[in-house]
């Protein structure tokens, strides 16, 4: 297993029960593990997709909330959300001027067009708000 582990680049192992050895030596060479899982390993992927591996793991709970809160960690995410609608905003006036180059049917220019006023709309009210509120 471990040389499989180390072959495979594995980054994490969902299993049942392992021994401590084993379990020492993987996580020395950089593989979370997910031990205890019961079941259909289709759950146990879900689990660990959704976070319930955490209920298992109190101090990868612990790591995740520190993270979480974390003020950098907290802005970038800010920050990738804001590039990420402005990108969205100016996509879908991109695509209001390729459905009118087109010649498509009127409706989804508007429609393309209503979205990316109700953005600029939606940026300048939640701008006032959190100036009121900081």
């Amino acid at each position: 297993l471990l040389k499989l582990a180390s072959m495979e680049k594995l980054d994490v192992l969902i299993c049942g029960a392992l021994g401590l050895a084993i379990r020492n030596a993987l996580e020395m060479i950089g593989v979370l593990l997910v031990p205890g899982c019961e079941g259909a390993a289709e759950e146990a992927v879900a689990k660990f997709l959704v976070g319930h591996w955490e209920e298992k793991r109190p101090e990868a709970l612990r790591a995740n909330e520190i993270e979480a809160k974390d003020e950098r960690n907290r802005m970038i995410r800010e920050r990738a959300g804001a590039v990420s609608g402005s990108v969205l905003q100016w996509t879908v006036l991109a695509v209001a001027w390729v459905a009118i180059l087109l010649e498509a049917p009127v409706w989804v220019p508007i429609a393309c067009a209503a979205v990316f006023v109700g953005k600029v709309i939606l940026e300048f009210c939640l701008a006032a708000y959190f100036n009121r509120r900081m």
